[in-house]
């Protein structure tokens, strides 16, 4: 798709972010994260201005902005396009997290149907990122049901990492996740894993057709090689899932060895170990959340520069 580029590439990152930011807070809200998590405001901060800096992007691109701004009415009217469907998505999600990031600035308790309502426009807008591609049939590489899959788990993931990273800068309470948020950052790499292991199977099944096996090669093989294995595969998620995988462990570890020593025996270790210990484990967090966005951006470029269309009905 020629007019398909970087400022789409970077919509359905932004998009899929945002939302993910106010669902990790969310999630931390209701008490899914852990009773100590520190996620539970910055998320909802962030998430409104970064969609909507998204949607900013995506209407600029498609030719609506300053140009001929008086056109973005007509995108709130064709009822029939996913594109207008997801128009109202965004709008109305951009507007309810403002709103719940004022209660949360004001430190009030905004009302449940509110937080809630948020937390499925998040959901949704997600979604749409992914359902904006799937739904273009001249493009078999996108025309996928598990291409929203993809995005909704890849947005969860960065979300959460965005969040985590945010709220050790800006939060009094800096502190190493807890175990279960590190649980959950494992299952949601482990799920991105799995989900565009399931799309690529797919696609090689043959069921999307050659022009999409096409698309596929420039990904695993061919022009487009090094960045996905390198940045996607290696930096954003195999290299996370390792070290999710032994975080987790840890974790598990770290109560049954505090039985095991005793006050005097603490007392007695080196000044500065337990201090070092835990910044390194802390900096290697920072650096895997960074790597998690990081191949979310790549996910999203590499899927859209990878996209071959069919011309005429010539390739199917």
């Amino acid at each position: 798709m020629g007019h398909w580029g970087w400022l789409i590439a970077i919509y359905l990152f932004l998009g899929g972010l945002g939302a993910g930011a106010y669902l990790t807070s969310f999630a931390a809200e209701k008490g899914f994260l852990g009773k100590k998590t520190n996620l539970n405001q910055v998320g909802y901060y962030v998430s409104a201005p970064i969609v909507a800096f998204g949607a900013l992007l995506l209407i600029t691109d498609l030719g609506q902005g300053l140009k001929k701004p008086w056109l973005i009415i007509n995108m709130f009217l064709n009822f029939s396009s996913v594109m207008t469907w997801g128009i109202y998505i965004l709008t109305a999600f951009i507007f309810v997290a403002f709103i719940k990031a004022f209660f949360v600035w004001k430190k009030r308790q905004a009302p449940d149907v509110l937080s809630y309502i948020g937390a499925i426009l998040a959901l949704a807008t997600a979604a749409y990122t992914g359902m904006l591609l799937a739904v273009i049939e001249g493009v078999p590489f996108w025309n996928s049901y598990l291409m929203p899959v993809v995005f909704v788990v890849s947005a969860l993931s960065t979300g959460l990492s965005l969040t985590s990273l945010l709220a050790h800068f800006f939060e009094k309470q800096h502190q190493v996740h807890e175990e279960r948020v590190s649980q959950v950052h494992l299952w949601l790499v482990s799920m991105e894993i799995l989900s565009i292991t399931a799309f690529f199977a797919l696609i090689y099944s043959g069921s999307q057709g050659a022009v999409a096996k096409l698309s596929a090669n420039l990904l695993l093989t061919e022009s487009l090689a090094l960045p996905f294995w390198l940045l996607l595969i290696l930096a954003g998620l195999v290299g996370p899932l390792v070290f999710y995988v032994q975080q987790s462990r840890c974790q598990k570890k770290a109560p049954l060895a505090m039985k095991e020593q005793n006050l005097s025996e603490n007392a007695d270790m080196p000044a500065g170990v337990n201090q070092g210990a835990s910044a390194k484990s802390q900096n290697a967090l920072l650096l895997c959340d960074g790597a998690v966005m990081v191949g979310g951006l790549t996910l999203r470029c590499l899927i859209v520069f990878a996209a071959l269309p069919v011309w005429n009905g010539l390739l199917s």
